[in-house]
């Protein structure tokens, strides 16, 4: 803005890319300005900001942003997580863990009976002649002598007079 024949800056968030301009212009959404800017910049992967933004802000936890100049984050999709501030990417969760619903900021462990491989959205159940402890990336056989159903946390012993190959659902 000119007044009274003396330049002024360009507040932050706005820029003037060429001399002698009467106003200044606003940084679109992504982009960020500092005082008396020439030009906007990007903002960096992992953040993203508003419209005449001044300073870009980070994506948050569950959230991401892989490239740069973004007006928002995205969140990370099911069975994976982002745990901190600024990701530039999410993670699958680890075997064993899932994450059912999207902007997870954490993977939660399975529960004995069931198992997950990496990156998995749910757990899934043990069938029958299997089980499973917490946390478990899959199920265990039973061994000879012993049962289970499914969704099992550990097998039973065959009542006297019963037996069983490995991996039984019954005696």
């Amino acid at each position: 803005d000119v007044d009274d024949d003396k330049c002024i800056d360009c507040p932050a968030g706005k820029y003037a890319s060429d001399a002698g301009q009467s106003s200044c212009t606003s940084c679109a959404a992504g982009l960020y300005a500092a005082d008396a800017a020439a030009q906007c910049s990007d903002c960096p992967e992992g953040t993203y900001s508003a419209a005449e933004a001044t300073t870009c802000t980070d994506c948050s936890v569950g959230y991401f942003m892989s490239g740069p100049a973004a007006s928002a984050c995205l969140a990370c999709g099911t069975g994976t997580y982002a745990s901190s501030e600024g990701s530039e990417g999410c993670t699958d969760c680890p075997a064993g863990y899932s994450a059912s619903s999207t902007g997870a900021s954490s993977c939660s462990p399975c529960a004995s009976g069931t198992y997950a491989e990496a990156g998995s959205s749910e757990c899934t159940k043990c069938d029958g002649g299997t089980w499973s402890d917490t946390s478990a990336a899959s199920c265990s056989s039973c061994t000879p002598g012993t049962y289970s159903g499914a969704g099992a946390e550990a097998c039973t012993d065959c009542d006297a007079g019963k037996h069983s190959g490995a991996s039984a659902s019954s005696c």
